[in-house]
């Protein structure tokens, strides 16, 4: 190897040191393929607790960044021809050392004949560009349940994948405009965590931007299958933690707080946690509205809430339009929107909010004369009441 070609290899390593230091959580697998006339040898890199472990000829040994692209630069003086295969999740970068040079290419990770067939499955909406296709995330939704074992997309989840992919396609706009380091999603009331998943995925294999992922649930078995399906996925960015909202402390910078169906007042714990943790942005869909039920009138129109039909489908109405004005209120722009069809189910809902950082005076005069009129307290106003007299004791506060 020529002395420029040296030098190249040196500056290439170093970039891959740093995507290995970086992304240790998108770190999937390092493969070497080292010729020598017409033998070729094999090593390959795995993650292992805190560091990486080298197989390379028939032992293991420990090895952090530095030393594994300083044991590729040793062996690519050594042999006729060196070729460095990194790949993380969504990327493959291929760093070749030949007589004619020292090259590097990096591309997506292609889809397989099988992916691109299933993808094919004529149910699908033609004309719909999918956010998150089924010819690259094979593994992520075989994993949820909507493909086969082997690969095929099942006919009677086809509306599902569809609602998922819809809802992606709502929330997008949040992501694509966020100009954070790193993104920080938390899933309140997670439950199997699906939503965390293909999150995860968007965040990451689409928009190619860096994210960590929390799921808080109060139920300990969705919390192990949520990090069994993790492990399962090579997902190591995502944590998930068994709590109870009411106490749960999130962490600082959240960009995102989501939550999916969460029942009753666990929609409230879950927006209280998005207002606690100045969350710039909400994507809520509520589930079955209870709390309120036995609460509220309306003075002058009894008569229209005298059969219970009535009043529970006005009951919905009020607690998710009191939920919107209550994030006005408490200082977010907001949007309510159905993800998707009535004719799937009734709880359609997504509620968006944007935090602007600014009092709305106007919203907070408007929330308080409605709960008046209606006299209801929900579980979201004992929340953000609550707040100013909460004190959690951080890892900052023990630091000094």
């Amino acid at each position: 190897m020529q002395k420029g070609d040296s030098a190249k290899l040196k500056l290439l390593l170093a970039g891959i040191s740093a995507r290995l230091t970086k992304n240790r959580d998108f770190f999937v697998q390092a493969d070497c393929t080292l010729v020598s006339g017409k033998k070729k040898f094999d090593a390959k890199l795995s993650r292992a607790d805190e560091d990486y472990t080298l197989h390379f000829q028939g032992s293991d040994r420990r090895v952090d960044a530095t030393e594994f692209c300083a044991f590729f630069a040793e062996q690519a003086e050594k042999y006729d021809e060196s070729v460095l295969t990194y790949t993380e999740r969504s990327t493959v970068v291929t760093l070749s050392v030949t007589a004619r040079g020292v090259q590097m290419k990096q591309a997506e990770r292609e889809a397989t004949a099988e992916e691109k067939a299933a993808a094919a499955n004529p149910l699908l909406d033609s004309g719909r560009q999918y956010l998150i296709r089924v010819d690259q995330a094979a593994a992520l939704l075989r994993e949820i349940g909507i493909l086969t074992a082997d690969g095929k997309l099942k006919n009677d989840m086809i509306r599902k994948y569809n609602q998922i992919d819809h809802y992606v396609e709502l929330v997008a706009p949040m992501f694509e405009q966020d100009d954070s380091d790193e993104i920080v999603l938390l899933d309140c009331a997670c439950g199997k965590s699906y939503l965390s998943f293909v999150m995860n995925y968007y965040i990451h294999e689409v928009l190619h931007r860096r994210c960590r992922v929390i799921g808080v649930d109060i139920k300990e078995h969705v919390i192990d299958e949520s990090r069994a399906m993790a492990k399962r996925l090579g997902y190591h960015n995502m944590t998930f933690i068994c709590a109870d909202l009411r106490t749960y402390q999130p962490p600082k910078n959240v960009t995102a707080v989501i939550s999916l169906h969460a029942c009753d007042i666990a929609t409230d714990l879950a927006l209280g946690t998005a207002i606690r943790a100045k969350a710039k942005y909400i994507a809520c869909v509520p589930c079955c509205h209870k709390e309120l039920l036995d609460q509220y009138t309306m003075p002058g129109l009894e008569p229209l809430t005298k059969f219970g039909v009535f009043k529970a489908r006005f009951n919905d109405v009020l607690t998710d339009s009191m939920r919107a004005l209550k994030l006005e209120a408490e200082g977010y722009k907001v949007s309510v929107v159905e993800y998707i069809s009535p004719l799937d189910t009734p709880k359609n809902l997504l509620i968006r909010a944007t935090r602007t950082g600014k009092v709305n005076n106007r919203a907070k005069a408007e929330y308080d004369a409605v709960r008046r009129t209606l006299g209801t307290t929900s579980e979201l106003d004992r929340r953000c009441a609550e707040l100013d007299n909460e004190f959690f004791i951080t890892d900052e506060d023990l630091m000094g």
